[in-house]
């Protein structure tokens, strides 16, 4: 296995393109990567397949893109380790005849274990440590745009730009049209992008990454659209976003929020040894 830090500052100063697979990515030229330092998000490579990198946490995405793909497999790849409900041993046999593949330990909603509990001084903290590369152990809140931001930090970027990864907040529908079909049959139960209870803690932690990342001086743009050569930013309220989080937090039973609060005891501990 190569460890992301192998990464570190292979890309110093240089602008790097992360690309979601939402509905705004057909708005996109085929040819928009082929200048730049590219990082596709699963299924984005289906439109980006000659991006510089690939990101990816998820174990159905990947098996698909190595089957439908056959270069895939020789080409750059970071993936969060262990895949998202997968052993160590799944997720090791499916990428162990991959011959470029970058792992980063991965953590689900840290620091606390908890769907809607975003720590925005535990971000920056994993964001300095990205930047100098002493941590492997990252996570995030549902989507690897968050994995592929900690590995541009790594990497050196900046400035990070984003563009196809509205979390919901951008286009309608869950895929660009391309890949519809393929991630409705892939998962026909995952909760639309834009349910709160789903995008919320997503676009918090999305956030919290920005904003750590500019207290370290790195620039982030994130983008809603691509028209006629211009990209449009996506401004997100976080006020807006913040009302959203409590109604959510007043929906939980007694029970979950028991379990909520003995999760708040044990995994800081798990993470703060990483």
């Amino acid at each position: 296995m190569r460890l992301i830090t192998e990464l570190h500052n292979r890309h110093l100063n240089q602008p790097i393109w992360i690309a979601g697979s939402d509905p705004t990515l057909a708005e996109y030229p085929d040819s928009f990567l082929e200048d730049k330092v590219g990082v596709t998000l699963h299924l984005a490579h289906v439109k980006f397949p000659g991006a510089t990198y690939r990101y990816a946490n998820e174990y159905d995405r990947v098996d698909y893109l190595k089957r439908a793909f056959p270069s895939f497999r020789t080409q750059a790849n970071i993936f969060g380790w262990p895949f998202y409900g997968k052993s160590r041993r799944d997720s090791r046999a499916l990428t162990k005849d991959m011959d470029k593949a970058y792992f980063l330990h991965w953590r689900i909603y840290p620091p606390a274990g908890i769907r809607e509990h975003v720590d925005w001084k535990y971000t920056w903290r994993k964001v300095r440590q990205a930047r100098a590369a002493v941590s492997v152990t990252y996570g995030g809140h549902g989507s690897c745009l968050h994995g592929a931001l900690y590995s541009a930090v790594m990497m050196g970027a900046s400035p990070i730009n984003i563009i196809g990864s509205g979390h919901g907040r951008a286009g309608s529908g869950e895929q660009f049209s391309a890949v519809t079909d393929i991630d409705k049959t892939m998962r026909p139960w995952i909760r639309s992008f834009s349910d709160p209870i789903n995008n919320v803690p997503m676009i918090e932690q999305t956030l919290a990454i920005i904003d750590a990342c500019r207290k370290e001086g790195i620039e982030v743009n994130w983008y809603k659209s691509y028209d006629g050569g211009r990209l449009e930013r996506l401004v997100i309220d976080k006020e807006e976003i913040f009302a959203l989080k409590e109604q959510l937090l007043r929906q939980f039973a007694l029970s979950k929020k028991l379990k909520n609060l003995i999760k708040r005891i044990y995994y800081p501990i798990l993470n703060s040894i990483q």
